[in-house]
């Protein structure tokens, strides 16, 4: 089986198990913490991203990048892997600094203290979490294990500790700890299978790297302006029972998200990245060949989501989270706007090169997002919040394609679509390929 496919497929095992295990165990958490518990705990989430997202700052894509295009370079590899890690604890010091002064300042963010210090234990894990070490060398497969032993461990755990409504901070409580568990294995398995070798980095250097790699940095906490800010926004002006309706959509749309784009974007972008190594030709041409089998599979996925909400809501969460219907049948399609801007962006823009670019556009939707979500929020609730999200994602997705286009670089060709073209598409370079 060739490389691509084994890790498209592994990674959808990875989501598949991430959402399997939670069909187990959310018919029983929902009904005893209720809206507001899952409000609660969703807004804190939505709100320590931030801290996730500067720690993490980037790297995935940039680091995956350097080790994608020099797959054979072990010392450059051990170089890459000293400098993240570096820079990654000097960014979590940082961090934390800025998350005791949220606590002190935010009101929101202070309803239940105790949920966000936990959370903020993500941050831990993205330090030492080596995923571009994974991505980069397109050797993903070892996440389908790990991840099927921390859902079977988690799921246990909150039939364990869950019996009443004020047990709702053991449903982070247990994540966080799972989650920091399975990072200090992954990363061990990877400095002693990839022969990682960790030196400490100055601070000089440190700081040059954080200044060379800011455009991407940027651009990820742009793309979670227009995102995740929908509900650090509507926790302003809207009830916790009604951020816990929200924000239970959007897990229902990050089903979808999770066990196809995500998938698809992460094992892609290194393979789309070697494309472009051999030539940006051939790279584009693979691009084009790619975003039918795309679009197709993720708008299946997101049909039956729009199809099913009704029912699968009704099944898991009860009666009491009927509200969530409509704002997940709003964002149904989500999931296909986010895989095609991924493919403009990240796939194409930024193995293009074109870094200042992409966060030109991203800047526009963040720009278009913040005062969107202020505006509508106000006036239709979470409501309004599904219909930014969905407004936002277009207007993204679409000056993408333009702004490529403008660039002699016209992503969609229509003889791709083909049934022929695709099946030819996936014997030359997934199933026939060791």
């Amino acid at each position: 089986m060739n490389k691509l496919l084994k890790n498209i497929a592994s990674l959808g095992i990875v989501q598949i198990v991430n959402y399997v295990f939670p069909l187990i165990s959310i018919p029983y958490v929902s009904r005893i913490i209720g809206p507001e518990g899952y409000g609660i705990i969703n807004y804190s989430t939505s709100f320590i991203a931030y801290f996730t997202l500067l720690t993490a700052y980037g790297f995935d894509l940039t680091a995956t990048r350097k080790i994608a295009q020099n797959r054979s370079d072990g010392e450059l590899r051990s170089r890459i892997f000293s400098e993240v890690i570096s820079a990654r604890i000097l960014l979590l010091l940082i961090s934390s600094l800025l998350f005791i002064i949220c606590l002190i300042f935010i009101e929101p963010l202070k309803k239940d203290i105790y949920v966000s210090i936990i959370l903020f234990f993500t941050c831990l894990s993205t330090v030492i979490t080596p995923q571009y070490i994974y991505q980069g060398l397109q050797e993903l497969s070892v996440f389908a294990k790990v991840n099927f032993v921390k859902g079977l461990l988690s799921t246990i755990l909150l039939f364990v500790f869950i019996h009443k409504p004020s047990d709702y901070y053991w449903v982070p409580a247990i994540n966080v700890i799972l989650g920091l568990l399975l990072s200090i294995y992954l990363l061990q398995n990877a400095c002693r299978k990839f022969d990682l070798k960790f030196t400490w980095i100055s601070f000089r250097r440190t700081i040059k790297l954080l200044k060379d790699e800011r455009v991407i940095f940027l651009s990820t906490v742009l793309i979670s302006l227009y995102t995740t800010t929908n509900t650090v926004i509507l926790g302003f002006f809207d009830n916790t029972q009604n951020i816990g309706f929200f924000t239970t959509s959007q897990s229902f749309i990050n089903i979808v998200n999770s066990v196809i784009t995500i998938p698809l974007a992460t094992a892609m972008y290194p393979f789309v990245g070697s494309a472009f190594s051999k030539s940006r030709i051939y790279g584009i041409q693979t691009v084009r060949q790619i975003i039918p089998i795309i679009i197709i599979v993720v708008s299946i996925g997101c049909l039956l989501l729009l199809i099913l909400a009704p029912f699968i809501i009704k099944i898991l969460y009860g009666n009491k989270f009927d509200h969530s219907v409509l704002p997940t049948r709003i964002m149904a399609f989500l999931p296909l706007l986010i895989s095609v801007s991924n493919i403009f962006g990240v796939q194409v823009m930024i193995n293009l090169n074109m870094d200042k670019l992409f966060l030109k556009v991203i800047s526009i939707g963040s720009i278009i997002g913040i005062i969107g979500a202020i505006f509508m929020c106000q006036i239709w609730g979470f409501i309004g919040t599904a219909f930014n999200i969905m407004i936002v994602e277009t207007i993204v997705t679409v000056t993408m394609y333009f702004v490529l286009k403008n660039k002699g670089i016209d992503l969609i060709d229509l003889r791709f679509f083909k049934f022929s073209a695709i099946i030819s598409f996936l014997k030359n370079n997934l199933m026939l390929k060791k």
